[in-house]
């Protein structure tokens, strides 16, 4: 579409956006204000928080039970057996304990690869409502009552201060498993560290908060803890959306946007943009694309979950 084309239509966009709000503020607010209370007091992670989180009795082998279901990673590599539903609340606990490193990586992708495609599947949900009201204004259709809510809920959700859709479209989508199952590994040890057994702390993200756990080799006079979370799924979440909303990912985002446009994944572009993920900057590039590389984590790009739980 030429450059005059896309800004007529983003200014079109904006406007009946605008209209939109001034109705649904005069009349259809003051009807339905208690809803939207609501609707703001819930907590963004709801969408996978409704998953079926499964607790593994104590003593039971994660891959004993990954086995009764018949999930192995080999068919899933060739793209010829998709993901069972199967979404653990916590890491498994024989992870930090295992002998063999291979195993260990096995059992780690196991567990985190279902939650990683389960928050793709529900991001992706979302960008394919939006892009269907983006449509229908496009066209000249007025967004419902129903759809103006979501979009305002959507852009408080991912800290959106502009009410332009096509900004909102950029942040609303996946991130490659290979990328989130690296990430994991490098900042979790492949599951093995305390944070990530005592707190789901999967992606080393920092907080002030008091959901944390403080690092044992915090330097003087700072005060960050490593983010902890009720469940894996939630952490899987919370990362994916750092990544779609923190500033400092926003050469991630344009550069996932172009890819996203053209229909072609380049995984070494996108983890390029990624040298303010850690304070080691390149080095962490590099390191993320050696671990990607040596483990073929790129296999599980082409991943799907199951259709109906097995």
């Amino acid at each position: 579409m030429p450059s005059g084309s896309i800004k007529r239509s983003r200014s079109f966009i904006r406007n009946t956006i605008l209209t939109v709000n001034a109705i649904v503020f005069f009349v259809i607010i003051p009807l339905t204000l208690a809803v939207d209370q609501v609707n703001r007091s819930r907590n963004h992670l709801a969408p996978v928080t409704l998953v079926k989180n499964l607790k593994l009795p104590e003593n039971t082998s994660a891959i004993r039970f990954f086995a009764a279901y018949g999930y192995d990673l080999g068919p899933v590599r060739r793209g010829i057996a998709g993901v069972p539903r199967l979404y653990l609340a916590d890491l498994p606990p024989e992870l930090a304990a295992m002998s063999s490193v291979r195993e260990r990586k096995k059992l780690f992708i196991s567990t985190l690869l279902p939650l990683i495609l389960k928050v793709n599947e529900t991001i992706l949900a979302d960008r394919q409502k939006l892009e269907r009201i983006i449509r229908k204004i496009e066209v000249g259709t007025v967004p419902s009552t129903s759809e103006l809510h979501w979009i305002q809920r959507k852009q408080r959700q991912y800290k959106m201060n502009t009410e332009d859709l096509y900004a909102l479209r950029k942040r609303i989508n996946v991130v490659p498993p290979s990328l989130a199952l690296t990430q994991a590994a490098i900042e979790s040890g492949w599951g093995t560290s305390r944070f990530a057994q005592q707190g789901n702390a999967l992606y080393g993200q920092w907080t002030w908060g008091t959901d944390g756990l403080v690092p044992e080799q915090r330097d003087d006079g700072k005060n960050h803890k490593i983010k902890s979370f009720p469940n894996a799924i939630e952490a899987v979440f919370g990362y994916v959306h750092n990544l779609n909303t923190h500033r400092a990912y926003r050469k991630f985002r344009d550069e996932r946007a172009r890819q996203t446009q053209n229909g072609h994944l380049d995984i070494h572009k996108l983890v390029e943009t990624l040298d303010k993920y850690s304070e080691r900057g390149m080095e962490y590039v590099i390191t993320l694309k050696d671990i990607m590389r040596v483990n073929r984590l790129r296999d599980f790009d082409r991943a799907r979950l199951q259709a109906t739980p097995s």
